[in-house]
């Protein structure tokens, strides 16, 4: 006849042994559900408050100025770039496989000058001058680069360059020159005086601007 002891805390442990228990030992999820108590749910979005939205939009300051460059031959490409290498300058610059119009079309907004050569991506009929202008109602200021500003390319007879853009110029371009028509719009459109040029590296050198 088995004996049972009432002051044993001793227990079997049906997955084998014996051991002393003090306490649960029950896991942490286990506990909170048997007391009642439910975790807290992880929430991924909270609600801003519109004054905190614009106070932090007056601490960090105005967005970057944003210069997107689609021109296609090389030397020009570069000079158009050492004329938009100012301080603070967003700059990005394509090469001809790319699209300027889905740059421009991408958030947060089109950029605040368009930089665009009329041979890029092999147009003949100034196609992507026409593809960007309804983002001219945006804000974005165009720099056509193109042989012959007045005349229209043709089966467009009112696709004329220099009123497809805020600023048609024909070749040669320089970098100088290129940098006082982005001054320019940068005035126009910040009312203050453009940001000083990014000194380049020690050595670095390019080719002159004369030609």
């Amino acid at each position: 006849m088995n004996k049972r002891h009432t002051g044993s805390s001793r227990t079997v442990d049906k997955r084998g042994g014996a051991g002393w228990h003090r306490g649960s030992r029950k896991s942490d999820l286990t506990r909170r559900y048997s007391t009642g108590k439910r975790p807290e749910p992880k929430i991924g979005w909270q609600i801003l408050d519109k004054e905190e939205i614009a106070k932090e939009a007056v601490e960090t300051g105005p967005a970057a100025f944003r210069v997107l460059i689609a021109v296609h031959r090389p030397r020009y490409r570069g000079r158009t770039e050492r004329a938009a290498a100012l301080v603070g300058w967003e700059v990005t610059s394509l090469l001809n496989k790319q699209d300027p119009v889905g740059q421009v079309a991408k958030a947060p907004g089109p950029p605040d000058i368009l930089v665009l050569s009329g041979d890029f991506g092999r147009q003949k009929d100034l196609a992507i001058f026409r593809a960007v202008q309804p983002w001219r109602a945006k804000g974005l200021r165009i720099i056509g680069l193109i042989d012959e500003c007045e005349t229209a390319p043709e089966g467009f007879p009112e696709s004329i360059p220099s009123k497809l853009c805020d600023i048609c110029i024909p070749p040669p371009y320089t970098a100088v020159h290129l940098r006082e028509l982005l001054s320019r719009i940068y005035q126009e459109k910040r009312h203050q005086a453009p940001p000083p040029p990014i000194k380049p590296p020690a050595g670095y050198l390019h080719e002159e601007d004369e030609d």
